[in-house]
């Protein structure tokens, strides 16, 4: 598969690092929107169900904004509420006259039976999904019977400790995500399920992978494979395949039943397709929800009998499939929540920006024990000059790292040095002007490097510029977080291969027996022929 930044914003191509990349790029594109025009940008912890986590704020002058994800404190405390609890916000929706799919919420304490007599009630097939859930986690789609309805409540309620669940009906069509904000839509994403595409000469199992690895070029999706787990399998053979067949070019094959784009669906953006009718709906139901000025609101859109219904609708939604959509062109909706909360930087412009600012080591500081909260530094200049310069010698960038750093800040520049192979290494500067990037000879003059070095090239640098400057390496380059997740990768792999390592041994254990029982046959056979003549 192909992959192409076609249709992505310019000032956001890399420029999202990889500790944001995770489940924070709508924290991230937001507050970095703010701090390029200028704006005070504050992150702090917050208890989100007695779980430390991250909110921001960005102030201008006196006046001071909250955000948490993509959410912001123009939506009020009761529309919060209302679009957190699915079966309260469908109510609402239904009352005014929105067309959503019948069906009704469940609390902990109504039982099985109950559940079951309604799912048949309002015709199967359904959809089973918790009422306070979030990222498409326990939705059960299309569930076709009693004991499949009974399954997936007790997978909700057992396994995933979601207690209260709503059942509805499962409606056909294409699953859009559709952002509204003052009464207006401003983007629109399709989320395909999980697909791969033959080419005729792969299998699937190796179309998986490829699908994956294209994947990891978007920042949105970087962490969002598809796994091929019992579901994934169970779709390929329903469709006549295994992971080993060979689809035939341009035959796309579906993975998934939901369109998560956290399970591995696409997104495709689709906001100049929607109908008058179908921008009408989303903007009536956010309308409906009294203190909500901006939200996401996911849609059916049946295009064949042409009906679209509301499923429900999100405060915090994940705004990456906007912006880094795999077909389609991107909608910059950190610039309209920016315009929306701080009209007075309308007039300033970021899409000539280079710099972004350092976040793995606000998440690793606020993980920490006593920081409450961390101020990031004002940007003094969003477009900085910036030069490669590639050294070769016999310098070790760890030996050297912290000499530079000092000697960089000192220059008031940015950047990060980074060895390349064992006579290179790549060291990339960045400041205000021209002068202020070849000021960066000089500290390579340095008689502490000098003898060291036998040759500088240099060159422009056009890619975003980090403010800092750091060493650069595949560990290094990971937060606190990453790093504890490589780790238990790491300690999942030793159990795998120390499981099949028992395995093997048991197995030539069992081989071994055989060939001795079949090699001590004969012993055997005479023994008992021993044990006949002495009896007689």
């Amino acid at each position: 598969m192909g992959y192409t930044q076609k249709g992505w914003l310019p000032h956001l191509i890399n420029t999202i690092p990889i500790e944001a990349q995770r489940n924070r790029i709508s924290m991230y594109t937001i507050a970095l929107e703010g701090w390029r025009r200028g704006l005070n940008l504050k992150f702090y912890k917050y208890n989100n169900n007695n779980k430390p986590d991250i909110q921001y704020s960005l102030s201008y002058k006196d006046r001071v904004h909250h955000f948490d994800g993509a959410g912001g404190d123009k939506n009020s405390v009761e529309a919060i509420t209302i679009c957190d609890d699915k079966s309260l916000t469908k109510m609402r929706l239904n009352n005014s006259g929105i067309p959503v799919p019948q069906g009704r919420g469940f609390d902990s304490d109504k039982t099985e039976e109950e559940i079951i007599k309604f799912g048949q009630s309002i015709n199967f097939p359904v959809v089973l999904k918790p009422i306070d859930g979030y990222g498409g986690k326990g939705v059960i789609v299309n569930i076709k019977t009693n004991t499949e309805l009974k399954n997936a409540l007790a997978y909700n309620r057992n396994e995933l400790g979601f207690k209260n669940v709503v059942v509805e009906q499962f409606v056909m069509g294409d699953e859009v995500r559709v952002y509204v904000l003052e009464g207006k839509v401003i983007g629109a994403v399709q989320r395909r399920s999980a697909n791969v595409v033959g080419d005729g000469i792969n299998t699937i199992n190796k179309l998986i992978e490829a699908k994956n690895q294209f994947r990891k070029n978007i920042p949105h999706l970087y962490f969002r494979p598809i796994k091929v787990d019992s579901e994934v399998k169970k779709l390929i053979q329903a469709a006549g395949y295994s992971l080993d067949s060979i689809p035939k070019a341009g035959e796309r094959i579906f993975l998934r039943k939901t369109s998560n784009i956290t399970t591995g669906g696409d997104p495709i953006e689709v906001t100049s397709e929607l109908t008058t009718e179908q921008r009408g709906i989303a903007i009536n139901a956010v309308k409906a929800i009294p203190g909500l000025t901006h939200c996401g609101v996911d849609m059916i859109i049946n295009k064949e009998n042409d009906t679209s219904m509301v499923l429900e609708l999100n405060t915090r939604p994940g705004i990456g499939s906007h912006l880094f959509p795999v077909e389609g062109k991107a909608k910059d909706i950190p610039k309209k929540i920016i315009d929306f909360y701080f009209p007075e930087t309308k007039g300033i412009s970021t899409e000539d920006a280079n710099v972004y600012f350092d976040f793995r080591s606000i998440q690793d500081t606020l993980a920490g024990g006593t920081t409450r909260e961390v101020v990031v530094a004002p940007l003094i200049n969003k477009k900085l000059v910036a030069k490669r310069y590639l050294i070769s010698g016999d310098i070790e960038p760890i030996r050297y790292h912290q000499w530079l750093q000092r000697k960089v800040f000192e220059s008031n520049l940015n950047g990060f040095i980074r060895r390349i192979d064992d006579e290179n290494i790549e060291v990339v500067i960045a400041g205000e002007t021209q002068a202020d990037a070849d000021e960066f000879l000089t500290i390579l003059n340095h008689k502490i490097l000098q003898s060291q070095i036998s040759s500088i090239s240099e060159e422009d640098w056009k890619l975003p510029i980090k403010i800092g400057f750091e060493l650069m390496n595949e560990y290094n380059s990971m937060s606190v977080r990453e790093l504890e997740i490589k780790i238990q990768d790491i300690k999942k792999e030793l159990k795998l291969v120390e499981k099949e390592q028992n395995r093997i041994g048991n197995r030539i254990k069992m081989v071994q027996k055989s060939r001795i029982w079949k090699l001590t046959s004969p012993l055997r056979y005479l023994g008992g022929k021993i044990r006949e003549v002495r009896s007689r």
